[in-house]
């Protein structure tokens, strides 16, 4: 007999319950977008370098290559850094090593060359 007066309280309360939650999550304000856009610098396309690979500080995460038309260059990486070769399987920076000649598609972020790709290249 106890069951059947708490059983339909309970089931209003938690509809009731429910039926606040999406309210409270519209009226919490959310962050504009121009906000974090303005701490965040624009990265911008930086093109192609392609050269040998002088030093790899894999510590850093730095690429030092000495281009063919810009002379050296320091490049950094960043996890998402895709590397790649005509060799099957996957590759990663720990396969870019000091002679290796190198195809880096890069972009500029306040002032640095960022690789986000890096093709390793046949001899």
């Amino acid at each position: 007999m106890r069951y059947h007066r708490v059983m339909p309280r309970l089931v209003v309360a938690t509809v009731l319950g429910l039926l606040c939650v999406p309210v409270g999550a519209l009226a919490a304000p959310s962050p504009t977008p121009t906000a974090s856009a303005a701490a965040q610098p624009d990265a911008r396309n930086g093109g192609v370098v392609e050269g040998r690979v002088t030093n790899v500080d894999y510590q850093k995460g730095v690429v030092t290559i000495d281009s063919t038309n810009q002379g050296k260059l320091d490049v950094a990486t960043m996890p998402t850094t895709s590397v790649q070769s005509d060799d099957p399987g996957y590759h990663a920076l720990s396969d870019v090593a000091k002679g290796s000649k190198v195809q880096i598609f890069i972009s500029r972020t306040a002032g640095k060359l960022v690789a986000q790709i890096i093709r390793l290249l046949k001899h």
